[in-house]
């Protein structure tokens, strides 16, 4: 995904937050400042969370080929392509992110890798 990609999501999706906050507010007049806040920093969380999966589905060691020739980090054996994973991790405010990867084995020790991000 390119940059120009990015922005665009990550921007619709702002305007998606900024709207549903305004909404929200006309809905809550009498909100209290901690009311405002929560909703806000729920809000942001999911812009952030969105940020986060697309940039690290976006990273160039999502694309690694084994076809190239990635070695285990335990034993050195030639990996085994296995297709792609997906993979649920939670960011530090508990939301899920999936990320999807190239997944491989190692024949000589059994480890699976599932690169980093």
């Amino acid at each position: 995904m390119k940059r120009g990609e990015l922005k665009q999501g990550w921007s619709e999706k702002s305007e998606e937050m900024m709207d549903g906050v305004a909404h929200w507010r006309e809905e809550h007049p009498q909100a209290t400042m901690r009311e405002i806040e929560n909703e806000i920093d729920k809000r942001l969380s999911a812009l952030r969370a969105k940020m986060i999966s697309d940039t690290a589905n976006a990273s160039e060691r999502a694309k690694w080929e084994i076809a190239q020739g990635v070695q285990c980090p335990d034993c050195g054996a030639k990996l085994i392509k296995k297709g792609k994973k997906k993979r649920i991790l939670l960011t530090r405010d508990g939301r899920e992110i999936e990320l999807e990867r190239e997944y491989a084995v190692c024949p000589a020790c059994g480890q699976g890798i599932f690169p980093p991000g």
